[in-house]
């Protein structure tokens, strides 16, 4: 065999064994390349489905997020649903996925070019008339929930990352420079702007706010609950969730980025560097403490409080006095959503694009389906539910929904 022939067969082969990778899957050559911590983590023991989740149908709205920090979901109001892309693409669908009109914010794009990105992080909020969505811009844009047009467009000191929320006539809005905003549903004119001190050095990310009971609660990069009154935009009272510690500006970062939320008379939050607090909403005082460390919202199911902390591990604590009844822990490493309600079910998305359902009563591993396996498919929002189908949105940009069998 000639020299020309050896080197022939050994391209072959080459082309062939690069084939074999190919054909084997993103994943797979993913993990070809991953140290042996990355394959555990990707690797998920096998489990036997309690129920059976299917896609009943999907579609790809713009762009999705890229490798941008982002807390868009999906949203419902009635029977529509509706969406957006960080570019600045926002749609609104019924239930069988039928598109009812798409919007796009920010410059248009041409034949080469996607346009100038509205930068959309801070997620969609929903009013019996128009979808809010705020943007790292300072921008506010209201639009109309029949057609889609631009009812509102508000200049906003400041970079919008969390969802606005709505309440007492208001829409409300927190940004990463300490300001709170509101401002009057019908009219767009702004009723009352708050500010809090910002330590020098803070996670990139904000609290959405709630308005609840007359009164806009929030949490605070100082580490504080804070409740505006929601007529005059005056602090009711403040709560201390946490405390700085340790010896470097990172080790003292005290962010509380999760939402509040209220069960019965308590009011509950939990910040980045460990502290679980429920709140009396009436009086502020701090009713008790545990640590758990987490910058996602909380989820309130069965009278328990459930929280994935920022390692991955899930928890479920006594509404009444923060006692732990099971954690779980195999989903560690995989940058978890927040949970929701499904089906009777708790259900997490997560960084490797696997939706999975755990059992609230004992934390068990009752089902998952696998909707991807690259970066741009993984969950870094939790869905929404409605008309006994649950949505979910992936960082490409794809909208699921997704029903039992």
């Amino acid at each position: 065999m000639n020299v020309g022939s050896r080197l022939n067969q050994t391209l072959q082969a080459t082309i062939l064994g690069i084939s074999v990778l190919l054909v084997s899957g993103c994943a797979a050559i993913t993990d070809f390349f991953a140290d042996d911590d990355v394959v555990a983590i990707r690797t998920l023991a096998p489990i036997t489905n309690q129920v059976d989740l299917s896609v009943l149908w999907q579609d790809d709205i713009g762009s999705g997020i890229g490798e941008y920090y982002s807390r868009l979901q999906p949203q419902i109001s009635d029977d529509k649903i509706f969406v957006a892309d960080r570019q600045g693409t926002v749609v609104a669908y019924d239930f069988s996925g039928k598109k009812i009109w798409q919007k796009r914010l920010g410059g248009e794009g041409g034949f080469l070019s996607a346009g100038t990105s509205a930068k959309l992080a801070g997620g969609l909020a929903i009013s019996v008339e128009h979808v809010y969505v705020g943007s790292e811009n300072g921008r506010l844009y209201g639009l109309n929930q029949a057609t889609g047009e631009i009812d509102f467009d508000i200049a906003v000191a400041g970079e919008i990352i969390a969802a606005p929320a709505i309440g007492d006539g208001l829409i409300v809005v927190n940004t990463t420079a300490g300001r709170l905003f509101a401002y009057d549903l019908t009219t767009g004119e702004q009723k009352w702007m708050h500010e809090s001190d910002v330590p020098p050095l803070s996670l990139r990310g904000t609290s959405a706010p709630l308005v609840a009971n007359g009164g806009v609660l929030v949490g605070t990069a100082a580490g504080k609950l804070q409740v505006n009154i929601a007529d005059s935009g005056l602090v009711a009272w403040e709560a201390t969730v946490t405390t700085p510690s340790g010896a470097t500006e990172l080790e003292r970062i005290i962010d509380v980025d999760s939402q509040p939320v209220i069960a019965g008379a308590n009011v509950y939050i939990v910040s980045y560097n460990g502290a679980l607090t429920a709140v009396e909403l009436r009086s502020g005082r701090v009713i008790w403490k545990r640590e758990y460390a987490s910058y996602r919202n909380l989820a309130i199911i069965n009278n328990k409080i459930m929280v994935s902390d920022i390692s991955g591990n899930i928890f479920a604590l006594d509404i009444r006095n923060g006692v732990e009844m099971w954690s779980q822990s195999s989903l560690k490493g995989r940058d978890i959503t927040s949970a929701i309600l499904y089906a009777g079910y708790m259900v997490i998305g997560d960084d490797f694009g696997v939706i999975h359902l755990i059992d609230p009563s004992d934390g068990s591993l009752a089902s998952r389906i696998e909707l991807g396996n690259d970066k741009d498919e993984r969950f870094y929002a939790p869905g929404v539910v409605a008309n006994n189908t649950l949505f979910v949105q992936n960082a490409q940009g794809t909208l699921f929904a997704l029903g039992t069998e």
